[in-house]
């Protein structure tokens, strides 16, 4: 799965989000530079949350979650969220995305 999103009115900043479901990698950058590294293949958790701020004079809370199923998660469709500044910006949903209007 891969997506991506601005952040960011006067200074602005794109999120790159990328997850092999077979292999376990999951990376996030940030303006075209590594953020978070991370090998999810067996975990007890049914959701993964990933926070991180990016800007520096227009600063944005972001966090990313990532939900699997509880049986056979690497062949099953996963839910992603995305929240900027705690609201709930969209979510991705196999293939399917739903954006909210709210701008960040």
């Amino acid at each position: 799965m891969k997506f991506s999103f601005m952040v960011g009115v006067r200074e602005q900043h794109r999120v790159d989000f990328s997850f092999d479901q077979f292999a376990g990698n999951l990376e996030i950058l940030v303006d075209g530079q590594p953020l978070i590294k991370d090998f999810r293949m067996l975990s007890l958790k049914l959701t993964k949350r990933y926070q991180f701020t990016v800007g520096v004079e227009e600063q944005h809370s972001i966090a990313i979650e990532k939900e699997r199923k509880l049986l056979l998660a690497g062949f099953r469709p996963q839910k992603y969220r995305i929240f900027i500044d705690a609201l709930c910006h969209s979510e991705i949903d196999h293939g399917s995305v739903m954006l909210n209007s709210s701008p960040a």
